[in-house]
């Protein structure tokens, strides 16, 4: 009865064990297809909040279970991404809450603000370009600081060793690196707003 709710077809009392295993296997199949569809943007959104690879990881494993148990409330037909982002949001509150020791990225005003946006449009694509954009007009030394950090996924002290600047002014360099960014992307999505 309960899959008949979920999927939402009468099935009648004729209905053998092999139907319901069918109709299982149906619904593990579209799971299944829409997430390794959409895996790597998940893990990319979850790592733009969070910053750190060992947080991102665990946020993806405990999001991925999360998209699981809650598939069946996924209407089918409607866009996978924009149900699976409210579900990423949620579960990086979560662990940003149960770790607040852990510096974390983006702010927690700022991460409301950014999930606002999205919540209006789903502009993912666009905002990806526009970041390109923006950092191709970046100058020299913040290129290669951005291609240590988030490309070749380099730590702040290995960046600092490489350098030969503290880990202090490398955080401080990163951290306005990507308000830099933000603000580039801020300001090019109201422009194409006016």
């Amino acid at each position: 009865m309960v899959i008949s709710k979920q999927l939402g077809k009468d099935l009648d009392s004729a209905t053998t064990s092999s139907d319901l295993e069918t109709l299982e296997q149906s619904k593990i199949n579209q799971f299944l297809d829409l997430f390794e569809a959409d895996r790597k943007r998940i893990y990319a959104y979850i790592y733009a909040y969070v910053m750190d690879k060992a947080a991102a990881d665990d946020i993806f494993q405990d999001t991925s279970m999360v998209l699981w148990r809650e598939f069946e409330k996924f209407e089918i037909g409607t866009n996978f991404s924009k149900w699976a982002n409210g579900i990423v949001f949620n579960r990086v509150r979560t662990f940003r809450r149960n770790n607040k020791h852990l510096s974390l990225g983006l702010s927690e005003e700022r991460l409301e603000e950014i999930f606002a946006c999205e919540s209006i449009e789903d502009n993912t694509e666009q905002q990806w370009q526009l970041l390109q954009t923006c950092r191709s007009q970046l100058l020299e030394p913040d290129q290669k600081l951005y291609q240590a950090f988030y490309v070749e996924n380099n730590r702040a002290a290995a960046i600092a060793e490489q350098t030969g600047r503290s880990i202090y002014a490398i955080r401080k360099s990163i951290h306005r690196l990507r308000k830099k960014l933000f603000d580039c992307v801020d300001r090019k999505l109201r422009g194409d707003l006016l």
